[in-house]
């Protein structure tokens, strides 16, 4: 742990510092002459004049006369004597530092900040006792004594505002940011003991809470237990804040009564409106009991912070009964529906009535969305306002992003599984990298981009309040560090009869877990493989296949392959038999190249499970766009639905208001938005006559308004327009100079952000949204470059570019140091994955006629 403190602002100068200032404290104790009674203090202080400073406070025998500074032969590079409201100010050099010491009455006092000398000298010593420095934490605080473990005679306090104060003046890194501070969980903490392990600091203090905090106010309604909502969290939960309370009710009033009487009005008049609808928010709260969580993580693209909440359930069957009869209510008081969502087997239920973790938690659960969202799931009912986000979380908990299945947080649920406590908070460093930057000021993100290395180390953090007890525990699940170079070990390599005719396709399973690959030659031959080399699917065609299959399941986990060939789309079955009403011969002159599943009018269950359906989008080389179902019916206005433009890249979906709409984009910036019926969006076409980069980034959000699609013109402008056709962003990157190329990459890991990527022959350059540089480098090859993206979190974010020329892939960090200790052979798109079932990332590659398997540990 000290070598990590080290990394920060003073960290090495602060403890040599430290070292002497011991020195010169023991030396007075083992000088005889001057007498030195009762305790000496050693403070770091956040104050003064300077962001970090310490101070030595030393009482000596009032009846000693001699001259304090000839007893101290520790003290040593004196450089001269000043005078402060006539006291003597001796000032020494120490290594980079000034150090001012004063003889005080019966005090030595010594600080790195001369302002704390002058303080004292204008006290006259009188306040240098135990009463004034840390008796107005807590009078009871100050008598605490018994089971204290640190070694005899050594007392440590911690004022947490004076750690705020000193953390905000570090670097004055504003208040962008959503982070909790010690602040709310204690006025003020006395050591009882520190603890380094392995893999775990710990520091165990006496605690006292603030009168004015929500912790304090709802104290007396929670329980001693053990956390059960970890295995809800997934690898992008920034941190969480738990309560565990039986007495559910009491902590509803509670919470209620912490606000200010404004503030409470606003909640009573949110329960009568939520009466007066239909909703029985008594009814709901009533269903509760044990952990109620809030979540804290980044929306669908890092740009900003939402909050999930976790409420534990009494009774799975009696909640589901519950819920039913609130939706009938609601609909019964209003002309509005409760709409049900199906979400991969679940059913999600938008409310459109918005807040309710505010009747359970007031202000402080406060949220500002138009919609209640509830999912069950399991013994928990999650709810947010923002449904891509909630949407986002189920997904990456069905593919097992969740941190029950992955070795690296094993250190940090043993911790929770073991540490029982009242209130806690829990933070995971290893969150979106990217995503944790875009959510916090400009000053906040210079900041830990400094101190990286120190938040690569320390994992995680926990923070456990039980009664008079508060314990700092800091989480190392092993060495990881950035920058150095790894090794790939290839597991498996695969050879077709012809050269592949694409990149190999990873299968995913129903709950989107990576199973597989899939190999297409130029002979028309489809084979899938298992990730352990076990031939499960093969199929010999009778002409190209130029888009690629698309794997669609149905909800009792039966899989079909969409595929197309010129003019007609297939559905084949896994044992290679056309599914009823297939194949579909489309017109002539329809050659298709692109094919996209659209989820169409998915609808939920009051059974809290649902039926998946869709229409497969098959797009030909005119722009035309044909939606059939799969029983191989056209479907809407996709008969076809006319572009007149020939598209960049397929179609894509996404969704607001519950609803699923499709953007098409031509290779001249035609930008289009449908609707699931293959309806024009008002606002669209927009039409912006320039050559575009294959590749559209959408930011989902609950309406259109908010909703944003972004893409980059050939010459580097960056266009943004929301899902009502308005431009909100056009921004200039680049020009026209011979040779310079842009593309826009999106992240192929969480698909949560984007940058941008210029080439100007071997010369390749990444920026952020913002256009500041995160990546430069200049290769020997100079011609046209494959670049992708991926970020996998802190650890991990990396970049790909491949150079088809000379068959050669490199891999970097984004901070341009090499991933990977030499290039991979390979000469089209990698597929990169983090597979947590052994704990490993998966890199697959291609060249001519071969697709090979990598596997990269992730730890170094």
């Amino acid at each position: 742990m000290v070598s990590a403190i080290k990394v920060l602002d003073g960290g090495t100068t602060a403890f040599r510092t430290l070292d002497s200032l011991l020195v010169i404290a023991d030396s007075a104790i083992q000088n005889q002459f001057l007498g030195v009674k009762g305790k000496v203090y050693i403070s770091v202080n956040s104050t003064g004049s300077k962001p970090f400073s310490w101070s030595v406070y030393i009482p000596m025998d009032e009846r000693v006369y001699l001259d304090p500074f000839s007893q101290l032969t520790a003290l040593k590079n004196k450089s001269y004597t000043r005078q402060y409201k006539g006291v003597d100010v001796h000032e020494y050099k120490l290594g980079k530092q000034l150090l001012s010491v004063s003889k005080i009455r019966n005090f030595l006092v010594a600080s790195t900040d001369a302002l704390w000398i002058e303080e004292a000298i204008r006290n006259n010593g009188e306040k240098f006792y135990d009463d004034y420095y840390f008796g107005n934490l807590n009078t009871k605080l100050s008598k605490v004594s018994s089971g204290n473990q640190l070694p005899e005679g050594v007392n440590v306090w911690i004022r947490p505002s004076s750690v705020a104060h000193w953390f905000k003046r570090m670097t004055d890194l504003g208040t962008e940011h959503p982070f909790p501070s010690l602040e709310e969980f204690s006025n003020g903490m006395m050591v009882k003991s520190a603890v380094e392990r392995p893999n775990e600091v710990r520091i165990l203090s006496y605690n006292s809470l603030p009168e004015d905090s929500f912790q304090k106010a709802v104290f007396s309604s929670l329980s001693n237990k053990k956390d059960e909502v970890y295995k809800f969290m997934v690898d992008d939960v920034a941190f969480y804040k738990r309560w565990n309370s039986s007495e559910i009710q009491e902590f509803v009033d509670n919470a209620h009564n912490f606000d200010p009487s404004k503030e409470r009005d606003i909640t009573e008049n949110l329960i009568q409106t939520f009466k007066e609808k239909g909703f029985n928010s008594e009814a709901f709260i009533n269903e509760l009991n044990g952990d109620i969580v809030q979540a804290t993580i980044t929306n669908v693209d890092g740009g900003q912070w939402e909050h999930l909440y976790f409420f534990q359930l009494k009774e799975e069957r009696q909640f589901d009964e519950t819920i039913n009869q609130l939706r009938k209510d609601y609909e019964y008081e209003n002309s509005e529906k409760v709409k049900l969502i199906g979400r991969h087997g679940f059913t999600i239920y938008r409310f459109p009535i918005a807040n309710l973790t505010r009747v359970v938690g007031g202000e402080s659960f406060s949220e500002k969305h138009q919609a209640t969202y509830l999912l069950r799931l399991n013994n928990f009912v999650i709810t947010g306002g923002d449904l891509p986000t909630l949407t986002q979380w189920l997904d990456d908990w069905l593919a097992k992003r969740r941190w029950t299945t992955q070795k690296r947080y094993q250190v940090l649920i043993n911790k929770l599984v073991n540490t029982p406590s009242e209130a806690s908070v829990v933070f995971n460093a290893e969150s979106s990298w990217a995503g944790i930057l875009h959510g916090l000021s400009n000053t906040y993100k210079s900041y830990l981009e400094k101190h990286r290395q120190l938040i690569l180390s320390l994992n995680f953090q926990v923070w456990s309040l039980s009664k008079d007890r508060f314990e700092i525990a800091g989480l190392f699940s092993g060495k990881l560090r950035e920058d150095k170079p790894k090794s790939s070990n290839k597991i498996l390599s695969k050879t077709m009869g012809d050269y592949l005719q694409m990149p190999p396709l990873v299968y995913k399973n129903l709950y989107g877990e990576e199973k597989g690959m899939v190999l297409i030659d130029k002979e028309n031959v489809l084979e899938g493989y298992s990730f352990t080399g076990d031939t499960i699917y093969y199929h010999e065609f009778d002409s190209i296949i130029h888009a690629k299959p698309v794997l669609v399941w149905t909800n009792n986990s039966v899989p079909s392959l969409f595929i197309s060939q010129n003019n007609q789309v297939l559905q084949i079955d896994k044992n290679g038999v056309y599914v009823s009403g297939y194949p579909v011969q489309l017109p002539f002159y329809s050659q298709v190249e692109f094919t996209n599943w659209l989820p169409w009018r998915v609808k939920g269950s009051s059974e809290l499970l649902q039926d998946t359906d869709g229409i497969i989008l098959a797009t030909d080389t005119l722009g035309n766009i044909y939606g059939l179902d799969r029983k191989g019916n056209l479907k809407g206005n996709w008969l076809p639905q006319k572009t007149l433009e020939r598209l960049v890249l397929p179609p894509h979906s996404f969704e607001a208001n519950g609803k699923n709409f499709v953007v098409t984009l031509s290779e001249l910036g035609k930008l289009i938005v449908f609707t699931e019926l293959g309806e024009y969006v008002n606002g669209f076409p927009m039409l912006f006559k320039e050559e575009v980069s294959p590749q559209l980034f959408i930011t989902e959000d609950a309406t259109l308004e908010k909703s944003t699609i972004t893409f980059l013109t050939s010459i580097g402008d960056v266009i943004e327009v929301n899902g009502r056709g308005e431009v909100l962003r056009r921004d200039k990157f680049g020009d026209r100079a011979y040779g310079r190329s842009f593309d826009l990459l999106k992240d192929e890991a969480k698909g949560r952000s984007w940058v941008i990527m210029e080439q100007i022959q071997g010369k390749v350059t990444l920026r952020d949204r913002a256009g500041k540089i995160l990546f430069k480098h200049s290769f020997k090859e100079e011609t046209k470059a494959i670049a992708q993206y991926f970020d996998f979190g802190i650890d991990a974010e990396i970049v790909a570019i491949t150079f088809p020329s000379t068959r050669k892939t490199y891999l970097f960090y984004i901070n341009g140091k090499p991933y990977l200790e030499k290039p991979i052979r390979n000469d089209n798109e990698v597929t990169m994955f983090y597979n947590s079932d052994i704990q490993k990332f998966i890199l697959i590659t291609s060249f001519q006629k071969t697709a090979e398997i990598h596997t990269i540990d992730r730890r170094n």
